[in-house]
């Protein structure tokens, strides 16, 4: 989880409504054929090239640069189109926006497109669209996966925060790396059509970063809920991911939770806190080992060192087949 501390190269600066073209960035979104949530966020366009693998160092830290120091479109006026609906949202100070869905839904994954009807100062301006999708699951109560990022599926354990920070601003999501393992169990995971989210406290302005890297990577398509730095502390962790969790929950009605972290952080505090809370939710919790000084776990928590022996433990808890064991021990099982 210290990818987080990316917060220490973000620098604040006032949104304004120039004439420069604006993207609208389409996160993923979540729900059941009850009811889902989309969301995303309007910015002004830099015009960035999308990232390529062996690109010059500049030029990274350019984007990086850019994505943190983002110009957002305060109070635009969006319509939101899904499932054949057509939803007029309004972007907060943030430019950050959402639109709830009421069901029924068709469950399965559904393009999401978004128009700019206004700016915030009611004009219209130039735009592109970062598209998403809605995962609808269905109604009926199933198990489900809530899973940090950071030193829990992204390799990014550096100790020093210079050295992190150096790290973060000149990579690219080709750059990225995850662990042997990782993407083969939440595509079984996927596979068994468990709903996957990523709840982490890295900042939302890398939200195209680390969509990028989980396509390459092959994890299975996952809404991101990222902290926005504009309105959310920096370094507190624990009340924002207990926050966003209990988001999920609602989104999820009557699913149980796979819980995923890693111990470098507070993971193992938070998740025992849902336990308390959710008893009955919480399917399992599962701990990524990587600090330099391990700790006891907690009680109803499984430690793992790396992800072939977690699948090796799943499937001696029955909680893996054969042939899905055999997909995350697998050679060819990442990319």
């Amino acid at each position: 989880m210290a990818v987080n501390l990316l917060a220490l190269t973000c620098v604040a600066s006032p949104a304004h409504a120039e004439e420069e073209p604006v993207v609208i960035q389409v996160y993923n979104g979540l729900g059941t054929t009850a009811g889902a949530r989309v969301w995303g966020r309007v910015l002004e366009d830099e015009g960035a090239p999308p990232p390529r693998k062996g690109e010059r160092w500049y030029r990274k830290l350019k984007r990086n640069y850019h994505a943190l120091e983002s110009d957002e479109i305060p109070d635009a006026e969006l319509e939101v189109h899904v499932l054949g609906r057509k939803i007029r949202v309004k972007a907060d100070k943030e430019g950050l926006f959402e639109a709830r869905l009421k069901g029924p839904l068709t469950k399965g994954r559904h393009p999401v497109d978004v128009r700019l009807v206004s700016d915030g100062d009611g004009k219209k301006r130039r735009f592109r669209v970062e598209k998403g999708a809605l995962l609808v699951w269905p109604r009926k109560p199933g198990v489900a996966v809530i899973s940090d990022i950071d030193d829990t599926v992204l390799e990014s354990g550096v100790a020093s925060k210079l050295k992190l920070a150096r790290k973060v601003m000149t990579t690219n999501a080709h750059d990225l790396k995850t662990f042997a393992g990782a993407p083969a169990l939440y595509r079984v995971w996927a596979g068994r059509r468990y709903p996957v989210v990523f709840v982490s406290g890295s900042p939302v302005n890398l939200y195209p970063k680390l969509t990028r890297f989980f396509e390459l990577r092959g994890f299975p398509a996952a809404p991101l809920l990222l902290k926005d730095f504009g309105r959310e502390d920096l370094t507190e962790q624990k009340a924002y991911k207990l926050k966003h969790i209990a988001t999920v929950a609602r989104l999820l009605p009557g699913y149980r939770f796979i819980l995923v972290g890693d111990d470098g952080e507070q993971d193992p505090e938070i998740y025992q806190e849902v336990q308390k809370l959710h008893p009955k939710r919480v399917e399992l919790v599962l701990i990524h080992r990587v600090a330099e000084k391990p700790s006891k776990p907690p009680a109803g928590q499984l430690y793992f060192s790396d992800y072939r022996a977690l699948a090796r433990a799943l499937h001696r808890r029955k909680l893996l087949d054969d042939a899905e064991l055999k997909r995350v021990k697998g050679k060819g099982s990442d990319r």
